[in-house]
């Protein structure tokens, strides 16, 4: 029987809801995904708060972590528990992106950040790789955690994305008039770049993310909850149709 924090995507992923609360009230929950390659080996995409049944259940799935090859962060900001999981998994090669080898640098990092071609080439034949276009990918302002790496896995037909988009299932009453909701993280506005040509770079990304998607069907998003089975190209696109206002604003201003 897998932890209460498992999820079988598929056979070959595995999504762990980790609890992440906000001034210590809020558990808005956070992700990793331990995904089986085509190889027979492991990678961990991102850090969570792991219980002590998850670590032994990666222990046991990844034969007392020797086949847990790859620690791989693709959030900037998402960096709490970095340090936690490379201690618990220490011979795991362990990828970030440029921010978190620039905030942790006590920790091993590969020289290859996960927003780069140059790592992203590794792992071309289990992955596929998407960084949006027209946006800061690291602002000044670390509130801002609109941008990261998504990852897709084609072998499972999995998204596996952190705040860049976001599901969410409402609670209470809201639930019987808006059930769940797929939407595009709402600081969009705010990381947009203010140059020329900004918002055209971001469209175009969007347009052929919502083409990588059409033959996924799970999305496994950090916060709140993963939306499994179903068509992911119509929640992504639906996200893309709510930012239109937006973008449009800053185009009139920018360009």
């Amino acid at each position: 029987m897998l932890p209460a924090s498992v999820t079988r995507v598929a056979p070959s992923f595995f999504n762990i809801r980790g609890s992440f609360k906000i001034a210590g009230l809020l558990d808005v929950k956070t992700q990793a995904s331990l995904v089986r390659l085509g190889s027979g080996d492991y990678v961990l995409l991102d850090s969570c708060d792991l219980d002590e049944p998850t670590a032994r259940f990666i222990e046991e799935e990844t034969s007392g972590g020797d086949k847990l090859k790859a620690i791989i962060h693709v959030h900037p900001f998402h960096t709490v528990y970095a340090r936690r999981v490379h201690e618990r998994f220490p011979g795991a090669t362990l990828f970030g992106t440029r921010r978190h080898q620039h905030e942790q640098g006590q920790l091993p990092w590969a020289d290859e950040a996960t927003e780069t071609e140059a790592f992203q080439r590794h792992y071309a034949d289990d992955f596929g790789f998407s960084v949006p276009g027209g946006v800061h990918f690291i602002p000044d302002d670390e509130k801002l955690h609109f941008a990261s790496v998504l990852v897709f896995h084609p072998n499972s037909q999995t998204l596996h994305v952190d705040d860049t988009l976001n599901f969410a299932r409402l609670p209470g009453p809201v639930k019987w008039f808006i059930p769940e909701i797929t939407r595009f993280h709402p600081t969009l506005s705010k990381v947009l770049r203010e140059e020329k040509g900004a918002v055209q770079s971001y469209r175009a990304w969007a347009e052929q993310l919502i083409e990588r998607c059409r033959p996924i069907r799970n999305l496994c998003t950090a916060h709140t909850h993963h939306l499994l089975d179903v068509d992911v190209e119509r929640e992504v696109r639906r996200a893309y149709d709510k930012t239109r206002s937006v973008l449009d604003r800053h185009e009139a201003k920018h360009g």
